[in-house]
């Protein structure tokens, strides 16, 4: 069953079929906030403020895009160019997904589904288009590399969603509804520098042991970002914005001239 136009690759529904490589980030024009995992965290940290959120599979760290629902968020030019100086794990084999097939992670049977999103315009029927199969029948060289890819985010993400558990454990999540005098998201929880000083040794040496302590730190760092973005978010709503950025923009500036090269770069060695 197709979830938010989700199918599993399969090929009897994609052997026919044919998909595109995405060259435009504005797939996450309306997103206010995306997962990060453990292993891009510091990184991660450098450019966006990190909070935690609920999600099905549990409390997670989330790199906040936006301040503002509905607002444009400073790190997407409006021709699809990222303007960040990094892109988030989750967002980089657009339109495809994985996900277990089993629910104990430890079950030596796990297998990995591979998903595409066929509502997100890059499935086709365009022979000209890369192939989702071979002449075997078997997953065509470029899936596979996009599929060891999902397989590594989704083990990730799982390690990044135990470490949260052992900070909920302790008690350290709580809403946090500003940072400073910025508002933030209704559903964002963090941690406070004064309830980590409450904590035991034991239970302190529980968080570096972990490698929990670095995600901790990394949010608490992050949170300085949040005044930048609501300034730059007040600036694009109040000015007419242009046909697209330029490196003589207000907010683009020298995030333009850097993140081109990059988006570049990026698409030409991640294979997606």
């Amino acid at each position: 069953m197709a979830q938010d136009g989700l199918f599993p690759v399969t090929h009897a529904r994609h052997g026919q079929r044919y998909w595109k490589r995405f060259t435009s980030f504005k797939f996450a024009a309306n997103r206010t906030d995306c997962a990060v995992v453990f292993n891009e965290i510091q990184i991660a940290a450098a450019a966006f403020p990190i909070v935690f959120m609920k999600s099905e599979r549990g409390m997670e760290p989330r790199a906040l895009l936006s301040l503002r629902t509905g607002a444009p968020t400073p790190f997407l030019s409006q021709d699809g160019q990222w303007l960040a100086p990094y892109v988030p794990s989750s967002l980089r084999c657009h339109p495809f997904q994985a996900e277990r097939t089993c629910t104990n992670e430890t079950d030596s049977t796990c297998r990995f589904q591979l998903n595409v999103d066929e509502s997100s315009g890059y499935v086709t029927r365009n022979p000209r288009d890369e192939v989702f199969f071979d002449a075997n029948g078997k997953l065509s060289h470029e899936l596979l590399e996009v599929q060891t890819f999902l397989k590594a985010y989704v083990a990730a993400s799982e390690a990044t969603q135990k470490l949260c558990r052992t900070i909920a454990k302790l008690g350290l999540l709580e809403p946090i509804e500003t940072h400073g005098a910025v508002d933030l998201p209704c559903e964002a929880f963090g941690i406070t520098s004064s309830r980590l000083t409450k904590l035991s040794q034991a239970e302190k040496l529980v968080l570096v042991d972990s490698g929990a302590l670095q995600l901790i730190h990394a949010h608490q760092i992050s949170l300085s970002h949040c005044e930048w973005i609501l300034r730059a978010q007040q600036q694009l709503t109040q000015r007419a914005a242009p046909e697209k950025y330029t490196e003589n923009s207000d907010i683009s500036g020298f995030l333009y001239a850097m993140a081109k090269a990059q988006n570049a770069d990026f698409l030409e060695s991640s294979g997606v």
